[in-house]
């Protein structure tokens, strides 16, 4: 039978403060969808919370647990991709009874300057001041960064086992915030030059400032994980109002300028726009962008998209084209056109198309073929 084990319901803590002014929300993975959070008090035992165990003693049974989140890694290792499970096994081997994460993702500030189409205004203030412009309603969260309260609550935490941070976004590299957590981590933890990983989620617009060059070193990594969903005239459009070649400068610029101890991922992000291109992206990566300039590989990772876009939302013309490919493995056994969430994709392209004076049929041309029918 399968080894089940996963490091991120043992060893995972997402704490998550974006969603409210004053509680936090927590989980253990930040593949699981926002409806799965728990509130709890500030004043919690975040890492022993009572609501946390039961997916802990499913686990244990050599189960896959119940949700979206599991589901999203079980989805992958069906179909051959490496999963977040499989990759944090690797990195971090089976551990339980743990007295503190291994990996924590932080999320406490949305500021974002991009609204890339498969995100939306609970991730990004761009997003939200985008559909405020054209008065189009919405609910997100809060504007404010809560980086004071992020900082309490670590102090309150067993980090000794910690060996990954993730800043989630937002847009990671804005502001000063998420430097100021950085700083506090590596206050609180001494054995950071030796055990810790910090990752930081980015769109790639943002150069790094030299004066936290030293704060980068006192780290044994920091990871950049920029997201790419595509290049050039596709990755505009998904990366909206994004420039490829202002993109491409930057990680060319921090690739030759930051210090030695930072890595680069590309992050891909698949839905119905990129995957019948995915050969691009990772076409460009390997050309341009294959390692650091130590020579360190720069991995290409890609997840599954959430919502409208995702691969629920595939046309029978669009899997007939896949079938005798090696993206074929993607498609779920249990796959079946959903013409309602289909015609409604349509009509949300449409609309941001001419909001944003795109087109996703001149973009896209073969995709938007799959769904000639629904036009």
């Amino acid at each position: 039978m399968k080894d089940l084990h996963c490091p991120m319901i043992h060893g995972g803590l997402q704490i998550n403060l974006k969603n409210t002014e004053h509680g936090v929300q927590i989980n253990h993975c930040c593949l699981r969808p926002a409806s799965d959070l728990i509130t709890v008090p500030v004043t919690d035992n975040l890492w022993n919370s009572p609501q946390l165990i039961p997916l802990r003693e499913i686990n244990k049974q050599n189960k896959w647990a119940p949700g979206a989140g599991c589901q999203t890694c079980q989805g992958n290792e069906l179909s051959g991709i490496p999963s977040l499970r499989t990759g944090m096994l690797e990195m971090f081997g089976k551990n339980e009874d743990l007295s503190g994460p291994q990996r924590l993702d932080l999320m406490f500030d949305i500021g974002c300057n991009l609204a890339c189409r498969t995100c939306g205004p609970d991730a990004s203030t761009y997003w939200q001041k985008h559909l405020a412009l054209n008065n189009i309603s919405y609910t997100g969260p809060s504007k404010t960064s809560r980086v004071s309260d992020m900082i309490s609550i670590l102090k309150t935490l067993d980090l000794s086992n910690l060996k990954m941070v993730v800043f989630c976004g937002g847009e990671t590299l804005l502001g000063t915030g998420y430097w100021e957590v950085a700083q506090a981590i590596a206050d609180m933890m001494p054995m950071a030059k030796h055990q810790l990983t910090l990752s930081f989620q980015t769109n790639g617009t943002q150069l790094i400032d030299p004066r936290y060059y030293e704060l980068i070193e006192k780290f044994h990594l920091v990871k950049l994980n920029i997201s790419l969903d595509a290049v050039g005239e596709q990755f505009e459009y998904l990366r909206w109002p994004a420039s490829w070649q202002q993109v491409v400068d930057n990680i060319m610029l921090m690739r030759e300028n930051l210090p030695v101890n930072v890595m680069f991922l590309i992050e891909e992000t698949m839905s119905v726009f990129n995957l019948f291109y995915q050969n691009r992206l990772d076409a460009w990566t390997k050309e341009n962008f294959a390692t650091n300039r130590l020579g360190d590989v720069v991995n290409h990772t890609r997840h599954i998209a959430y919502g409208a876009y995702s691969l629920d939302s595939l046309s029978q013309e669009y899997v007939d084209s896949l079938r005798h490919t090696d993206l074929n493995s993607l498609i779920s056994p249990n796959w079946q056109e959903r013409p309602t969430r289909i015609s409604n994709m349509i009509e949300d392209i449409k609309k941001f198309d001419a909001i944003r004076n795109q087109r996703w049929n001149k973009t896209f041309p073969e995709v938007a073929e799959f769904y000639k029918r629904y036009h």
